[in-house]
């Protein structure tokens, strides 16, 4: 189905909604959500926000700045899913029991502010991937109209770069506990680190995607495969090395696999 048909499915089931909370994260699925849902509804779709401590660094700002350029309502909240035993002991369905936590969090909103629908932006490119929190959303009846349209990962980049959003080419991120392998505790001390250590390697090269996998003393960088010659670079390995070591990371080691979605999967 063309571009233009699906865009146009997603706008029919928003104005069968009739008013929308829509989330976004920063990322450019959820901010094409909400370009849509403002297109179709007008004030009668609401973003949100939820901020915690999974929350990558800059997630929140590009959040809020995708909703400026598309003129829509946007609340930010703060959510603890630490809180949870069922989240922070980390096993392999902890994205079940945040995303329940977090989506009862946006219905109770949804009510509070009379509107009739959560929505999310999944698309149909999420489909097949370990995501436990797509089950919950599910649960919940959280509504996921580009996936109900069809729309591709690509659509989205797409349709943000028409909408001019400042996320249409930022690649794909992750909450921070996918940085830590699963069975592993969740502590805010250790995601801070891992934040901090990310800031820290973008600060010194000019690599897109990152993840930094904690292992206790070791940290295990993925970058993209055309990054990888950054991180080779023996001055800029050496100050990599230092900032991490700075903040507890007894080895440093670069993983020549390079990213890999979903790596602890």
């Amino acid at each position: 189905m063309p571009l233009l048909r699906k865009r146009d499915a997603v706008l029919r089931r928003l104005r069968e909604l009739g008013s929308v909370l829509v989330a976004i994260s920063g990322g450019v699925d959820s901010a094409v959500m909400a370009a849509l849902a403002h297109e179709a509804l007008g004030n009668q779709a609401i973003a949100v926000t939820f901020e915690s401590p999974l929350t990558p660094p800059g997630e929140l700002e590009d959040a809020r700045a995708s909703a400026r350029v598309i003129g829509i309502r946007h609340r930010v909240e703060s959510t603890d899913e630490l809180a949870l035993a069922a989240v922070a002991a980390n096993p392999q369905d902890r994205c079940y029991y945040c995303k329940q936590f977090r989506f009862t969090e946006a219905q109770k909103l949804a009510e509070k502010l009379g509107l009739a629908a959560v929505i999310d932006g999944t698309t149909k490119s999420d489909m097949g991937q370990h995501r436990p929190g797509l089950r919950a959303l599910q649960n919940l009846g959280v509504v996921s109209p580009l996936l109900e349209a069809g729309i591709t990962k690509a659509d989205t980049r797409q349709l943000a770069r028409h909408f001019g959003l400042p996320v249409a080419e930022k690649p794909s991120n992750s909450c921070l506990a996918t940085r830590i392998p699963y069975g592993e505790p969740l502590t805010i001390e250790r995601l801070r680190r891992i934040a901090k250590a990310e800031q820290a390697i973008q600060e010194l090269t000019k690599v897109q995607t990152l993840r930094v996998r904690d292992h206790g003393q070791i940290a295990r960088i993925e970058v993209a495969a055309n990054d990888l010659r950054q991180l080779t670079d023996l001055a800029v390995a050496e100050r990599v090395v230092q900032r991490l070591r700075k903040l507890g990371y007894r080895y440093v080691t670069l993983d020549l696999a390079g990213y890999r979605f979903g790596s602890f999967d």
